[in-house]
């Protein structure tokens, strides 16, 4: 029998998604595991493998446009089977289940008890046999024709009014093969287009680039944070050289232990998820018109993947030592890069650290990860002369900007964040 293939609930909060693109054609052959689609949410765009093998139809088009979860969005069949025109799904109402791949459910008489309702299409009847779908031919629709689903869609994606075409079907239902037939009698009896005078070449004006699945995850959320929070912004300039000694000290004997190499980020996200516990405002989200205290610390780092954004989070920063830290990271960072991070990776977080300082970024402003308060940008570490007891020396120092929400997070809060951050670099040896 075939086997739906549904748009499938990959995260708890999730209502709809969409189809970014399809890796497989109308009429391939498919195993099962074999990836299909892929699926975009508000967090990620995830790949979706097939549940069953088969030959692949009905597919609906990667539009982006949101579907709801359980929605059939193609039809696996076996070889031998016919796929009837009925079958073709549509991206308007879910189906009744949550399973990503589900077996079409049989056709047969119902008890007499039961008021049998109108059919709905499915791939076992309503074919271009003329087969009758529970015991009946498909019923007119409100404009009074017959016509199978797939051939008004062919008609309406070739400007053909569906009463203009003759049907060849049981009680002259109209199928595809009808539409098409009056498409190519259509186009052989119109004349010959006169050939147009080539227009005077105009200034290039650059390429227009659509937006990808993920970049539009990004300018929405991005745009929206911009337009409901009121940021302010806070920097300082901090001395480096007790992170970077500790670092060169402990270093080796962490990536002996966990297998990876510990970074300055990740020391950050110890240092910062020691400190906010004693700034909750910071370590908050806003609910409506309250805010959300926090009791985990969890930091989202800003990763670039391909040219866009990822925020992977590392949890119970305020608990875990480094070295713990230092294999999440590890993990997460593999996981981006392989394209296999999942949408609970990215869900939770309550603050968020973004470096650019390996780029040689001095310093900027990052705007806030909705719904978190505060977002921490670093800037690179450069020597710079400072004055130390009453002399002119050389330290590493970094420029770090403090973005605020100010609806949750007052002027006054965020300094003392500050200074609170400024004393834990540079001396962290009691949070780790």
């Amino acid at each position: 029998m075939p086997v739906e293939v549904i748009l499938p609930k990959v995260d708890m909060d999730m209502e709809t998604g969409s189809i970014e693109a399809w890796k497989v054609a109308e009429g391939d052959a498919v195993k099962q595991g074999d990836i299909l689609f892929e699926i975009g949410t508000n967090k990620a765009v995830m790949e979706v493998e097939a549940p069953a093998s088969g030959i692949i139809r009905n597919l609906v088009p990667a539009s982006g446009e949101p579907i709801a979860v359980g929605t059939p969005v193609a039809w696996i069949f076996q070889e031998g089977e016919e796929a009837g025109e009925a079958a073709e799904p549509t991206a308007g109402a879910p189906g009744t289940s949550l399973a990503v791949g589900r077996v079409a459910p049989q056709e047969g008489p119902l008890p007499s008890s039961v008021t049998t309702p109108t059919p709905s299409p499915s791939p076992q009847g309503g074919g271009e046999s003329g087969a009758p779908m529970n015991g009946r031919h498909a019923a007119p629709t409100a404009d009074g024709i017959r016509a199978t689903p797939l051939a008004r869609r062919t008609a309406r994606l070739n400007g053909i009014a569906i009463d203009a075409v003759t049907g060849s079907g049981p009680r002259g239902r109209i199928t595809e093969k009808d539409v098409l037939a009056h498409l190519a009698q259509a186009e052989s009896a119109a004349p010959a287009p006169v050939a147009a005078r080539a227009p005077a070449e105009t200034p290039a004006e650059g390429e227009l680039v659509p937006f990808g699945p993920v970049r539009r995850i990004i300018a929405s959320r991005l745009a929206e944070s911009m337009r409901v929070a009121p940021h302010f912004y806070m920097t300082a300039q901090m001395d480096m050289s007790a992170l970077q000694a500790l670092l060169k000290r402990v270093g080796p004997r962490i990536e002996k232990a966990v297998g990876v190499k510990p970074s300055l980020t990740v020391l950050l996200a110890r240092v910062v998820g020691g400190i906010l516990p004693r700034h909750p405002m910071l370590n908050a989200s806003v609910e409506g018109d309250a805010a959300r205290l926090h009791a985990a610390v969890n930091i989202g780092i800003a990763m670039e993947r391909d040219g866009d954004l990822v925020v992977p989070v590392l949890r119970g920063a305020e608990g875990k030592t480094l070295a713990e830290l230092t294999r999440d990271f590890g993990r997460l960072r593999e996981a981006v890069a392989s394209r296999s991070i999942q949408p609970a990776d990215m869900r939770g977080g309550t603050f968020t650290l973004s470096n650019l300082g390996m780029f040689g970024v001095d310093s900027f402003t990052a705007i806030i990860n909705q719904p978190e308060s505060a977002i921490l940008a670093i800037g690179r570490t450069v020597e710079m002369p400072v004055g130390r007891n009453g002399e002119i020396v050389l330290r590493p120092m970094a420029t770090f900007s403090l973005s605020s929400d100010h609806r949750i997070v007052d002027g006054v809060a965020a300094a003392r964040f500050m200074a609170d951050l400024r004393e834990a670099i540079e001396c962290p040896e009691v949070l780790i």
